[in-house]
């Protein structure tokens, strides 16, 4: 368009070039008739409307218009440009002097008339050779794309995603290896993963399947409703029924018809859940089975959304063994297994009561401390298995003649203990109505008992009594108050009881002082050892030394063994003490090894005492204390009693084999003082027996003595056993047991115990240590 109007303004131009000489000598001469000329000339130029020649003031000397018929086209002129555009030249002469103008004025209308012509007859040429194309194309695009295409589409809709069996799309005729096939094949290679994907899910469907039906839990799922949508085997078993018949069913109306109660607490946990906790709810139910068992369950309830739907998946874990293992361990908590009464932790806390009881209501009451004497003797005559049917049927029998009110409880062992509350507001008349009771225990106690192996026992009992409240009395003062009277009725001659009295407080606060004061002991390493040395009873040579333990206190000295050992026997502590001499002895080896004076054949004995022997870490803690030494346990023995080994003889022969391997030795201490039979002996693998003191210091003087002396020997001998003799004073003794070979002797005649530096000084630098004799060093 601006080409056109372009072309227009350069016609103009080259109208106003040709006659511009002609109208300037016509205004020069003012000759109208050169002028009318001139305009004559315009009127052949359709386009021009108007044309005058004008002189210098203005005036028409010849003029030209016409009024062309509007053509159809004058709208579009009037859109894109004015309909009438006037040109003006001016006409200048020679010496520049204005003289006249020219004007004309041109129709854009038909002027851009060729154009409009030229436009219109592209545009039908267009359309008609687009139009030829198009239908070329679509003939094109119809039968080479369009038509292929529909064939492809119908080929893949005929196969259903969920069952696709190896059915893929063929290949359009002519279009396997253009794009058409491109797509065919990218579709079937999508069919066969789809295939793929869809054979991995039914096996993962029933891997998972398979998973939930094995497990032990119930497993199943309820829409809103609380309707059955999906249950594994355990749940199908739970309920008797097949998932077909549960599925679509109310869950909580199949559990109704179980137990009413259950299904409204299953209601009421369904209606608790959180849709929008993810964590979702967990409660423990008791649930009857169809079958009638009753089970504790842990029901987890999980909310997840099903095709747009809430539902509940359902975990249920059978925790009926749980909760039964954790009653027993409350059980076991407070009361006896054997007998199923109390235990020392019940009874502490029903004697708290009761003393509460008596503050409040004024009246006194009574403990009683009941310990049957000699037991461990009976014990080991009958065995454990009788023992604890004895302890038993003696509990049963206590218990029926104890009014309701009171209380019977097994410390442990064969040591029970009686609360009485409720007795006489009186003191005196109180302490007679306990002494009553007890006088009938006794004589309950001293009845016989039948076992069922068809023997009859009869034991007797010491009983301790202690009558409270009293000012600031708790339980532990109250039990060992009741303790110290039972034992004092023991010093008494036994089968007795005692009433605890105010002047015993002072023997329980010694206790009490004692047991501190050992601990305190312990942790700052007060206990030291002496060597009491073992010769040989010919040559006087050392062949072993006997660690004894002492004790030197911060503010009493030295402590005398007698009155520390049997505490710390009775309260444990023996045990921490044993492992101390353990590390003392190997400190002790060490030394003389680092001295160059540690004969092979030499020992340390060492005492064990049976919970040390019955520690699960014994032997382990042994051989590190050993090896943390650098020591070796050929130079150790251990002595212990034959009541530990025979307590529990299969688990002490394991551990004495074990460090025999490593080297060690073993010695029976105090032989012929227990109640142990040769067969019995026999199965415990010691190297030595040692012969009591108590043999010994009337060897002289009973005959009864020498003859079972003779037979300790001749025992050892048929054995092959070491035989040492303890407590040895005398030269007498000595020339006696020197009738016989290779007997050993310990005891004050030979030295008394002395500092390990000593025994050094005294034994050591000679080396004169005799060779192990028979079975085993001593």
């Amino acid at each position: 368009m601006g080409y056109q109007r372009q072309q227009i303004d350069n016609n103009v131009d080259e109208i106003f070039r040709v006659v511009q000489n002609s109208a300037q000598r016509a205004v020069h001469q003012l000759d109208a008739n050169l002028a009318n000329e001139v305009i004559k000339g315009l009127e052949n130029y359709n386009f021009i409307t108007y044309a005058a020649i004008l002189d210098d003031r203005d005036q028409v000397i010849a003029d030209y218009s016409s009024s062309p018929s509007p053509s159809d086209t004058l709208w579009l002129t009037r859109l894109i440009a004015e309909e009438i555009k006037t040109y003006q030249l001016d006409l200048i002469y020679t010496d520049n002097t204005y003289e006249g103008k020219l004007v004309v004025s041109v129709s854009n209308d038909l002027g851009f008339a060729p154009f409009y012509d030229r436009v219109l007859t592209i545009i039908v040429s267009g359309l008609l050779r687009n139009l030829s194309l198009a239908l070329v194309l679509f003939a094109l695009f119809h039968f080479m794309l369009t038509r292929p295409l529909v064939t492809i589409a119908q080929r893949f809709s005929m196969i259903r995603p969920e069952q696709t069996e190896r059915k893929r799309i063929d290949h359009v005729e002519g279009h396997r290896f253009d794009e058409l096939g491109y797509i065919v094949n990218d579709a079937n290679s999508f069919l066969a993963a789809l295939e793929h994907w869809q054979t991995g899910l039914t096996k993962s469907e029933q891997q998972l399947r398979l998973i939930l039906d094995t497990s032990p839990n119930l497993v199943f799922a309820v829409d809103e409703n609380y309707r059955f949508i999906f249950a594994n085997n355990t749940t199908e078993q739970f309920y008797q029924k097949n998932q077909t018949d549960l599925i679509g069913q109310d869950y909580c109306d199949v559990h109704k018809s179980v137990d009413k109660e259950e299904a409204k607490a299953l209601t009421s946990s369904l209606k608790q859940l959180d849709f929008n906790n993810p964590q979702g709810l967990t409660v423990e139910h008791k649930l009857t089975t169809a079958s009638g068992d009753k089970l504790v369950i842990q029901m987890t309830f999980i909310a997840f959304t099903l095709d747009g739907k809430s539902c509940v998946l359902i975990v249920g874990l059978d925790i009926t063994k749980r909760v039964k293992a954790e009653e027993r361990v409350e059980y076991l908590a407070y009361f006896d297994t054997l007998t199923d009464l109390p235990n020392r932790n019940l009874f502490q806390n029903q004697l708290k009561k009761d003393v509460r009881r008596a503050n409040r209501t004024h009246n006194f009451g009574a403990l009683l401390f009941i310990d049957f004497d000699d037991f461990k003797r009976i014990n080991d005559t009958i065995g454990h298995s009788l023992g604890d049917e004895l302890l038993l049927k003696l509990s049963v029998k206590i218990r029926k003649l104890l009014p309701e009110s009171d209380t019977l409880a097994r410390l442990g062992g064969d040591e029970f203990v009686i609360s009485m509350p409720d007795l006489d507001k009186d003191l005196e008349a109180a302490k007679n109505q306990a002494i009553t009771l007890t006088k009938h225990l006794l004589a309950t106690i001293n009845a016989p008992v039948a076992l069922s192996n068809g023997a009859e026992f009869v034991v007797s009992g010491s009983i301790g009594i202690v009558m409270y409240p009293f000012e600031d009395s708790d339980t532990e003062v109250l039990l060992r108050f009741a303790d110290t009277a039972m034992y004092k009725a023991k010093a008494h001659g036994r089968n007795g009881y005692q009433l605890f009295e105010e002047s015993m407080a002072a023997e329980v606060h010694r206790h009490v002082q004692l047991e501190s004061d050992l601990r305190e002991a312990i942790k700052k390493k007060q206990f030291s050892m002496v060597l009491q040395p073992i010769v040989n009873g010919l040559s006087g040579n050392l062949v072993a030394a006997e660690a004894l333990i002492r004790w030197n206190h911060p503010t009493q000295g030295l402590v005398s063994p007698n009155d520390f050992i049997p505490f710390l026997e009775n309260s444990g502590m023996i045990v921490d003490v044993d492992y101390v001499m353990v590390d003392k002895a190997c400190a002790f080896l060490k030394e003389l090894m680092i001295a160059g004076v540690l004969p092979p054949q030499f020992r340390i004995t060492l005492n064990l005492c049976a919970n040390t022997l019955y520690q699960a870490d014994f032997v382990e803690r042994i051989v590190a204390i050993v090896e943390g030494y650098g020591v070796s346990e050929r130079n150790i023995e251990f002595e212990i009693t034959e009541r530990a080994a025979l307590h529990r003889l299969d688990e002490v022969v394991a551990k004495i084999v074990t460090l025999q391997r490593r080297g060690a030795t073993f010695s029976l201490d105090d032989f012929g003082t227990g109640y142990s039979s040769l067969s019995y002996l026999k199965r415990i693998p010691i190297n030595k027996i040692k012969i009591d003191k108590s043999f010994i210091d009337d060897l002289m003087v009973d005959g009864e003595d020498e003859v079972l002396v003779e037979s300790i020997i001749a025992i050892a001998r048929t054995m092959k056993l070491a035989v040492v003799a303890e407590g040895v004073e005398t030269q007498v003794q000595a020339d006696w047991l020197n009738r016989y070979p290779d007997i050993c002797f310990q005891g004050y005649l030979i030295d008394k115990p002395m500092t390990p530096n000593a025994c050094r000084l005294k034994y050591m630098p000679a080396q004169s240590i005799e060779t192990e004799p028979l079975k085993g060093s001593v």
